[in-house]
């Protein structure tokens, strides 16, 4: 049996932090992809799958409301089906995603229902990023090189008892071998998450520590930067992982409390330019030179651009990202701004009848300022 574990969601209905079954994570998930589609509304939601020994078998982000899934099985064979794996790595995916199938009632399988709305809607989004932003399965910062890449995945689906889909032959390669090595590491590591979640941080820094986590695999270098920066030991985050990584995901988290520690520490003009987001001063985001630019800061630019009001240098700075979330804010930005220079323009020419209708004239600023109050919410 399968588990689902919520771990950060941007909407209430989800709870966090209690391990549920598969069949109601994907019940709830389905339930509330119809409410926000029907709504225009989009939220994140952070995930976990879990056997029944609580390993970790599959980490991702669903986005509600991105047409990109009608529920979190959907969500899951999607992201899985662009992988492009050997054929034992194959077989492997096949037998975990044939075991989630099993979990939920057939009327939850991805062919057996689709939401009555224009399919257009769906193909204006892409199923996801990889590396470009947008709707895709993303991991936390501990969990994030956990299942990208064929062999992790193995390593993951290994624990579940699907290696038994691979023949003896297969055994014997050094393919195997190696798949053989590196699942020894993951339960490791696994072992460490699972102290870390249960709120014993320190301890699992001591184990890394221990066990020379900085000269250790990559996986084993992002688990160890993570703990590091939970517990706030930006010197030795640096020492492990560089300035650079530690920069990315000090932004990643958001927390601009955080990133102006860092800045005091490691001054530079990307972290400058990172608080100054977070800060939401658009025009010191701007003013910033020779700043690092990752796609993530591409993306910051360009909304700092737009809100600063510089719409076609915004579209211009994101054209080229794969993120319909941008996008989406700027053809909003403009729709707003297009009706509050007709509401302006019908004021005006309101005023300038010889019987003006005062009524009408507060009647049309009220709703002018209530468009500007949507545009600076964008």
């Amino acid at each position: 049996m399968f588990f689902v574990m919520f771990l950060k969601s941007e909407t209430k209905e989800v709870p966090t932090f209690q391990k549920i079954s598969f069949q109601e994570a994907c019940e709830r998930t389905h339930e509330l992809e119809r409410e926000y589609r029907q709504q225009e509304k989009i939220a994140s939601i952070d995930f976990h799958v879990l056997n029944e020994e609580n390993q970790e078998l599959y980490a991702g982000t669903y986005q509600l409301g991105s047409h990109f899934a009608m529920n979190l099985l959907d969500h899951i064979k999607k992201q899985l089906s662009q992988m492009n794996l050997k054929p034992q790595q194959e077989a492997i995916k096949q037998s975990f995603l044939k075991k989630l199938y099993h979990e939920v009632p057939y009327r939850l399988h991805p062919e057996a229902m689709e939401f009555p709305e224009k399919k257009e809607a769906e193909s204006k989004l892409t199923s996801g990023t990889s590396s470009k932003g947008g709707y895709t399965s993303r991991f936390s910062h501990l969990h994030r090189k956990m299942l990208y890449g064929g062999s992790a995945l193995c390593v993951l689906l290994l624990s579940i008892g699907c290696w038994t889909t691979v023949s003896a032959s297969q055994q014997q390669s050094d393919e195997v071998v190696q798949l053989q090595q590196k699942l020894k590491e993951e339960e490791k590591l696994t072992k460490l998450y699972e102290i870390a979640l249960l709120g014993d941080t320190e301890k699992a820094l001591q184990q890394l520590s221990k066990e020379k986590g900085k000269q250790g695999s990559k996986v084993q270098q992002e688990v160890y930067v993570g703990l590091l920066l939970e517990e706030k030991k930006y010197k030795e985050a640096v020492k492990v992982g560089g300035e650079t990584k530690v920069e990315d995901q000090l932004l990643e988290k958001g927390d601009v409390q955080q990133v102006k520690t860092f800045q005091e520490l490691f001054p530079s003009s990307t972290g400058t330019f990172d608080v100054a987001y977070l800060e939401q001063r658009w025009d010191d985001v701007l003013s910033q030179k020779e700043v690092r630019m990752t796609e993530k800061r591409q993306r910051m630019k360009g909304y700092a651009l737009l809100r600063t009001g510089k719409v076609e240098e915004a579209k211009k700075q994101v054209n080229h990202l794969q993120d319909e979330r941008i996008h989406q804010k700027i053809r909003q930005y403009e729709q707003v701004q297009q009706e509050i220079k007709d509401l302006q323009k019908q004021i005006e020419e309101e005023q300038q009848k010889d019987s003006k209708d005062e009524s009408k004239i507060q009647s049309l600023t009220e709703e002018k300022q209530k468009k500007e109050r949507t545009l600076n919410s964008v």
